[in-house]
């Protein structure tokens, strides 16, 4: 039967057709001589044999084609067409299949180069990173061997007036010179203190650890603030740019927490040896994120630098909550930027 309702070669259709007559007269005339045999008692002499084939040969012939076109054709008709509509269908998918084959593969191209776009992007932001270090420490290393010296020198000339002006004996001209001298001194400290915080200590052959350490015992030196630090399974290994990068997070992060909350219940935390999670928190005042634009170069400068190395920084916040920043930074990709 697979003949006639599998999917037919083309001209095999009118050979299909008359087989398909045959086997209906064939299975018409058994039932008919089945019927004239019954009829008769199953008397099989010569004349109702005879007479039963002429019967049942007749009305097989008469009945077949009837049969046939009300039955048989029909069925067939719409076979052929499901048929030919499947043919069709399965083109149209076939063709549709090869399109979007060659959609995925453009998309596939077009990923591609968007992931060596974004791997030159990270490397060149790094680059910029870079730069932007260098200059900073040159900034320091000038107002340090600028301002700095100069107001010193300023200061020591001011100091051979001290003699002269107590010799005269005049009170409103000592205090004005002790007023002088208190203002240079404190203008030298503070630049100083962004010399010194401009530039960076040698971190090269230092652990991530030590790094973090070192940027919280040098905030703690200079502001006498206490801080809790809280290190756990960092890398022994990790890359020149990332300590630098986190040597600048916990810094900035513990000026603006000394600045905003005096210092209050300030904790550095930090883990992981494949992704690196940095958080900085204080139990101060808080403030409203919606204010987060203002701050200009302080937590705007923060997210541009852990954005430079793929991280993330996301801030937790309130009036009256304290501030917890929280940094985080995949190590895999920057290890492999380091090696190439």
């Amino acid at each position: 039967m697979r003949q006639f309702f599998g999917r037919p070669e083309v001209g095999t259709a009118p050979h299909q057709m008359m087989v398909m007559v045959a086997w209906i007269g064939l299975i018409h005339f058994l039932v008919e001589a089945l019927i004239m045999g019954t009829l008769s008692g199953w008397n099989l002499t010569r004349p109702v044999i005879a007479e039963g084939l002429l019967d049942s040969t007749l009305l097989t012939i008469f009945s077949t084609p009837l049969i046939y076109i009300w039955v048989a054709k029909p069925f067939i008709t719409t076979t052929q067409q499901a048929e030919a509509a499947l043919s069709r269908e399965i083109e149209i998918q076939a063709k549709q299949a090869t399109e979007l084959a060659a959609t995925l593969s453009t998309l596939s191209q077009s990923l591609e180069q968007n992931e060596e776009l974004r791997l030159r992007l990270q490397k060149s932001n790094e680059k910029v990173a870079e730069i932007n270090e260098r200059t900073l420490q040159r900034i320091g290393a000038d107002l340090h061997d600028g301002p700095a010296q100069l107001l010193t020198y300023s200061l020591l000339r001011l100091g051979k007036f001290a003699p002269i002006i107590a010799k005269d004996g005049d009170k409103k001209a000592s205090d004005e010179l002790d007023s002088m001298r208190s203002a240079l001194n404190d203008t030298l400290t503070e630049i100083r203190n962004i010399s010194r915080g401009l530039s960076l200590p040698q971190l090269s052959d230092v652990t991530l650890e030590e790094t973090i350490a070192l940027a919280m015992t040098l905030h703690q030196e200079q502001t006498g603030s206490k801080i809790e630090l809280l290190l756990h399974d960092l890398p022994t290994d990790a890359p020149q740019a990332l300590k630098v990068c986190v040597y600048r997070l916990v810094q900035e992060s513990l000026a603006n927490s000394y600045k905003h909350a005096l210092g209050l219940g300030q904790i550095v935390a930090a883990r992981g040896s494949s992704s690196l999670e940095l958080i900085i928190s204080d139990s101060g005042p808080g403030f409203n994120t919606t204010d987060f634009n203002r701050d200009g170069l302080g937590l705007t400068g923060m997210r541009a630098r852990v954005e430079a190395l793929g991280g993330t920084m996301s801030i937790g916040t309130g009036p009256g909550r304290g501030t917890s920043l929280t940094f985080n930074i995949n190590l895999e990709p920057i290890r492999l930027r380091s090696a190439a």
